[in-house]
C-alpha cells in the first residue's frame, strides 16, 4: 500500500503533508501540557495495559465469589440446615415430660352432726383456712412411628446441608468463571481498541494525502470512495472495540463489587 501511495502520489505532496501532520501533533502536546500541568496522568487505555494496573486476577477471583449473592444465599441456607439437623436430634424430648398444677386461696368447710335427733340436735361447724393446692405428673410415650423415622429425618438434614453446600460451591465456580470471561474480554478488547486506533490513525493520514490527490485530480472518485470507505470502516471498529473494552469493564467491576477508578469516558 505505501509503494502504491508514493507511486500514485507525487512526493511534493506527501512531504507538504507530513509538515503538516508533524506540527499539528507537535501543537497539540503543548496544549495539552499547557492545559493540564499539574494534574496526575490518567490512565490511558490505548499507550497502558489494563492487568498492569488493576489488581491481580486471584484477588478479583476472590473478590468476585464474595460479592456474589447466590453464593451468600446457599451459605445461609447451609446454615439454616445446620439448625435442622439440632432440631431432628431433639425432637425425642418432646415424649417426656412434665406436669406442675399449684394454687394459693381460702378454703372454707362447713360441718355438721345431728348430735340427739331431729333439727334441735343438728350442730353446725364452719371453719375457713389458706393453703396451697398443688399436684405433679410425669408421662412418658413413644410412638413407634416417631422412634422408626427419628435417623431418617437426621440424614436428610445432613443431606439438605451437603446439597447447600453443593450449590454453594457451584455459584462461586460461575462467579470465578463470569469473572475470568470478563478480564479476558477486556484486555482482548483493549488489544484490538489500540490495533484498531493504529489504523484508523493510519488511514486518517492516507485520507489527507487522497484529499490533497483529489484536489489536483491526481486520483479518480472511484479511487477516493474506496479510501474513504476503508477508513469509515476503521472508524467503525475502533468504535466497537471501545465499547467493548468500556462493556467488560464495567461487568468485571460490578461481578467483583470493585470500583477501580482507572477511566471515566473513553476519548
Amino acid at each position: 500500500m505505501v509503494k502504491y501511495l508514493f507511486t500514485k502520489y507525487n512526493l511534493g505532496s506527501i512531504i507538504l503533508l507530513i509538515i503538516i501532520s508533524f506540527a499539528n501533533l507537535c501543537g497539540n502536546a503543548q496544549v495539552n501540557s499547557a492545559q493540564q500541568p499539574n494534574r496526575q496522568q490518567k490512565f490511558n487505555p490505548l499507550t497502558s495495559n489494563v492487568e498492569e494496573v488493576l489488581p491481580p486476577l486471584s484477588v478479583l477471583l476472590d473478590s468476585a465469589v464474595v460479592h456474589a449473592a447466590q453464593v451468600n444465599y446457599e451459605e445461609l441456607h447451609a446454615m439454616r440446615n445446620r439448625y435442622e439437623i439440632k432440631r431432628a436430634r431433639l425432637e425425642w424430648t418432646q415424649y417426656f415430660g412434665i406436669n406442675l398444677d399449684g394454687g394459693w386461696g381460702n378454703w372454707l368447710t362447713s360441718d355438721y352432726m345431728n348430735v340427739h335427733g331431729g333439727n334441735a340436735g343438728i350442730v353446725y361447724d364452719n371453719a375457713g383456712s389458706k393453703r396451697w393446692n398443688y399436684a405433679i405428673s410425669y408421662f412418658v410415650r413413644f410412638p413407634l412411628s416417631s422412634i422408626l423415622k427419628r435417623p431418617n429425618e437426621i440424614m436428610i438434614a445432613k443431606k439438605e446441608v451437603e446439597m447447600s453446600l453443593a450449590l454453594r460451591d457451584q455459584r462461586a465456580n460461575e462467579a470465578r468463571l463470569s469473572t475470568i470471561l470478563y478480564y479476558n474480554a477486556m484486555i482482548q478488547a483493549q488489544n484490538k481498541m489500540k490495533i484498531s486506533n493504529e489504523y484508523q490513525e493510519y488511514t486518517r493520514i492516507q485520507m489527507q494525502m487522497a484529499d490533497l490527490q483529489f484536489q489536483n485530480k491526481e486520483i479518480e472518485i472511484a479511487e477516493y470512495a474506496r479510501l474513504k470507505e476503508i477508513q469509515i470502516r476503521g472508524a467503525n471498529d475502533y468504535e466497537q472495540y471501545k465499547s467493548e473494552f468500556s462493556m467488560n469493564y464495567q461487568l468485571l467491576e460490578e461481578m467483583t463489587g470493585m470500583k477501580f477508578k482507572l477511566i471515566n469516558e473513553l476519548k
